[in-house]
């Protein structure tokens, strides 16, 4: 059994366990500037990351747009999922089909096609121009953090939607048709059969978008401009501007604490039977 799962070890050990490792080894050493260390045990990185008044502040607007992210994804992947699981059934693969072909789009062409939507000579602003509203462009849509939720949401809507599918095909149609022969109204069966059923992919789903938008560099380094910077470009700039390894670590170790402690209070929520 072991040497069958030797493989999987290996390549987990190799490409995940010891990089991570080294990166948790490397927080605690001190950093001499620009690639230069001094190994010997501190915690002054983490120090640092904690009472910087300016870190807590991006810390604060990272994850409340990667909180807002996962929540609206919820709202509107979940009546999608449902309509796709319990409504279709012919066109239910072709639905599920043709929410996986929106994900063959690159990711970095669909960032720009919001950045020429929403930029001032867009979409929006010549169609605002042409029909008279407006005299000049406005400037407000692009490097913003709208511009960069709904972009977030554009990119991780169709996981949201793969992941509560997945979770809600599991449900045997029969329970809802037994429910409504019990005398159980459309309201009842939901939150008595389908949301009970369904809340480990919600917190799955939720958890996904959460760490993903909260790790996210790219969306908001071209779509969110001044109000763009989020601890991911904090860590960028601290390994390759100014070459502070130990600082980026420390910073990454605690968005991983962030990441586990989410996780873990929105687990909670599977103990919810309907009652």
């Amino acid at each position: 059994m072991l040497l069958l799962a030797g493989p999987a070890l290996l390549v987990i050990g190799g490409a995940l366990l010891i990089p991570l490792l080294l990166l948790l080894l490397q927080s605690f050493v001190v950093s001499l500037g620009y690639g230069q260390l001094r190994y010997s045990f501190t915690l002054a990185n983490y120090s640092s990351a904690l009472s910087d008044p300016v870190y807590r502040t991006i810390a604060v607007r990272t994850f409340a747009m990667a909180a807002a992210t996962a929540s609206v994804c919820l709202i509107l992947g979940y009546p999608a999922a449902f309509f796709i699981t319990f409504r279709l059934k012919r066109a239910r693969n072709l639905a599920l089909f043709l929410v996986v072909a929106s994900l063959f789009t690159s990711y970095l062409v669909r960032l720009y096609a919001w950045y020429t939507i929403f930029g001032q000579k867009g979409v929006i602003n010549t169609a605002l121009k042409a029909v008279g509203l407006i005299d000049s462009p406005v400037s407000f849509l692009l490097f913003s953090k709208w511009a960069v939720l709904i972009a977030f949401v554009n990119v991780f809507l169709p996981f949201t939607i793969l992941i509560l599918a997945s979770s809600m095909q599991s449900i045997p149609d029969d329970l809802l048709e037994n429910g409504r022969d019990l005398g159980a109204s459309a309201f009842q069966s939901f939150t008595k059969v389908v949301l009970p059923l369904t809340t480990p992919g919600l917190v799955s789903a939720f958890a996904y978008i959460f760490v993903l938008t909260s790790g996210d560099y790219i969306t908001p380094a071209l779509l969110g401009g001044k109000q763009g910077t989020t601890l991911a470009t904090i860590i960028t700039d601290q390994f390759v501007a100014f070459g502070n390894q130990p600082g980026g670590a420390a910073i990454s170790f605690l968005m991983m604490v962030v990441f586990v402690t989410v996780y873990v209070a929105v687990a909670q929520s599977q103990r919810y039977k309907g009652r």
